[in-house]
């Protein structure tokens, strides 16, 4: 139930805010044109799509102009309109945004190059990258760029790692306040320099900088560099989430633990809501976290004991040895779940493997208790991740052992897993051979709509489509675009091109209506003056006329847009979206 409520929060959300399309700044669209080019990524010229304005901003790049570099490289970086995301093409033009005297572009190639983020790590040219920022163009990031090099042993340069970082801090750069202070707190660790970093960690917490406040919540919490202090940690950890800008995934899944700790209704839903989001960010304490507190005996909340499951899993499956143990329990019959030993014993040896030392002990303890119990366990190994698990069913249902393949999938089902939900439901609903046969529409359009609820894009894209156009279920035009739009704010491609037509179809309709009226009154007005010229009689004195023109019934396509228009000021006003159109005559 949690976290149905926090996908349709953010669906709410969503339909609050205006497309990107309608943002004041053109985007690169597809509708303006594409080109392909090539861009040196470190290793060999590599392919980029470049679309609409995009265009225009390389020919700039290409002619030394370094922001249209920049702002290709970010384009690239984070994705704009239809350019997507490809870390490649961006260190790319970070590249030649350096090369076109930009610092800031040699800074961003350098830490994406050390840091393998276009999916390998280049060193030495990482370090000619810094190099240049720093001592060509006095750029302070890249120096500070250049001193994590320099402290990892990936370059060698003229500078200590030390001076490069102090003179960065000095110069105001915050990369290198940040990482001289957690090199002085956390590298050497010594009561002078963890009391020289923990100035550096408040004075960016009072800066409303992620990094201090996570410096000050590890100091108060295990008392490193001053007195132990857990109510100080916490509120550390509560600013630190909601108040600061940059990284923060840790200081709100321990902020997110706080507040399930204080017993206030509230704060426990609130608590909940955020570990949901950190464990989706692949934060497995956050997992961990908010399984226990629902599998273990219940004190409040929303998350029910399937989601408990569902959140260990996940754990388990990021390797945090805690929420495998936690699981492996659960098929124990230590919490609210029949005994399957043969299920928690690998799950327990899992943990064991991730060095959780009471995964070990009861492992061990359930082999002294049943001998034979390592013979009983799955084929289809429980203890595998999920994505895992499902690859070896579809591959056993292929060579005809659908008993292990149904099996593993409904316990998967059980423990929460929309992707079980995709799969059983597609075995339903186009018939499994021996095990679903005939057919059982009804039953998989069921599981197609749990695994759509909780964000699976496919199901999502295949309900949306169902109820756009009955198929199965009633006719449902509200439900097919909230569906689509699930998929959408997932990051489907698809999605968001089926949702934008879904979105123009009553525009098309009143359209067409509109065109179907005017031929109507066309035809009807033939007809009246091919009759007046049948019975005419010539008069001295013209009757009044009778002729009026045409007129629609409905609104207007002028109407619609100006009702759009004006709900689309009225959101960006009220602070409900940051965009609104240039053309939009309320903004």
């Amino acid at each position: 139930m949690a976290r149905l409520l926090r996908l349709f929060a953010l669906l709410l959300l969503l339909a609050f805010t205006s497309h990107p399309a309608l943002a004041r700044s053109k985007v690169p669209s597809a509708y303006d044109g594409h080109l392909e080019t090539y861009v040196s990524d470190g290793r060999q010229l590599y392919p980029a799509h470049l679309y609409g304005v995009a265009i225009d901003w390389n020919k700039a790049c290409n002619k030394g102009d370094a922001a249209q570099c920049l702002r290709l490289a970010g384009a690239f970086e984070s994705g704009l309109g239809d350019i997507e995301a490809d870390p490649r093409a961006a260190v790319g033009y970070y590249m030649q945004a350096c090369k076109a005297g930009s610092g800031e572009g040699c800074a961003t190639a350098a830490r994406m190059l050390r840091e393998g983020t276009p999916g390998y790590t280049l060193p030495a040219l990482a370090q000619q990258q810094a190099e240049r920022g720093c001592g060509a163009l006095k750029y302070q990031p890249a120096c500070a760029s250049l001193a994590v090099s320099q402290a990892t042993g990936a370059a060698k340069g003229t500078g200590s790692a030390d001076s490069l970082l102090a003179g960065a801090c000095s110069a105001g750069d915050d990369d290198g306040c940040r990482i001289r202070a957690n090199t002085l707190f956390y590298t050497r660790g010594d009561p002078a320099s963890r009391a020289e970093a923990l100035k550096l960690f408040e004075s960016a917490c009072k800066a409303r900088k992620s990094w201090g406040c996570l410096g000050l919540v590890d100091a108060y919490s295990n008392g490193w560099g001053l007195a132990r202090d857990d109510a100080r940690a916490a509120d550390y950890a509560r600013i630190g989430c909601e108040e600061t800008r940059g990284e923060k995934l840790r200081l709100c899944t321990d902020h997110g633990r706080n507040l399930l700790a204080t017993g206030n209704a509230k704060a426990i839903d609130k608590g909940e809501g955020i570990l949901d989001a950190s464990c989706a960010a692949n934060d497995s304490i956050a997992c961990y976290a908010i399984a226990r507190w629902a599998i273990e005996p219940h004190r409040g909340g929303l998350t029910t004991l399937k989601e408990g499951y569902y959140y260990a899993r996940r754990g388990c499956d990021l390797e945090f040895g805690q929420a495998c143990t936690l699981l492996a329990a659960v098929y124990e019959g230590r919490y609210a779940h029949e005994s399957q030993a043969e299920i928690a014993l690998p799950l327990y040896e899992r943990a064991c493997r991730f060095k959780d030392q009471t995964g070990c002990d009861r492992a061990a303890a359930l082999l002294r208790a049943r001998p034979g119990l390592r013979g009983q366990i799955p084929a289809i190994d429980p203890s595998l991740p999920v994505a895992d698990q499902l690859r070896r069913a579809k591959a056993a249902v292929d060579r005809g052992d659908r008993d292990a393949a149904i099996f593993t999938v409904v316990r998967l089902m059980d423990e929460g897993s929309e992707d079980a939900d995709w799969l059983l439901g597609g075995w339903m609903y186009y018939g499994l051979s021996g095990a679903f046969g005939p057919e059982r529409k009804g039953d998989g359009l069921i599981l197609f709509e749990n695994a759509a609820r909780v964000g699976h894009v496919d199901a999502a894209i295949f309900m949306g489509m169902a109820y756009w156009y009955g198929e199965g279920v009633a006719e449902d035009h509200a439900k097919g675009e909230n569906y689509m739009a699930i998929a959408a704010m997932k990051g489907s491609k698809m999605a968001e091109a089926i949702l934008r037509s879904m979105k123009a179809e009553p525009i098309r309709q009143e359209r067409a209506r509109r065109e179907k009226e005017a031929a109507e009154w066309r035809e009807k007005h033939k007809n009246d003056w091919t009759f007046s010229w049948s019975t005419y009689t010539p008069t001295w004195t013209p009757p009044p006329s009778t002729y009026s023109p045409y007129t629609s019934t409905g609104p207007t396509v002028a109407q619609i847009y100006d009702n759009h228009n004006f709900n689309n000021a009225m959101d960006y006003y009220r602070g409900y979206t940051t965009a609104c159109a240039v053309s939009n005559p309320y903004c």
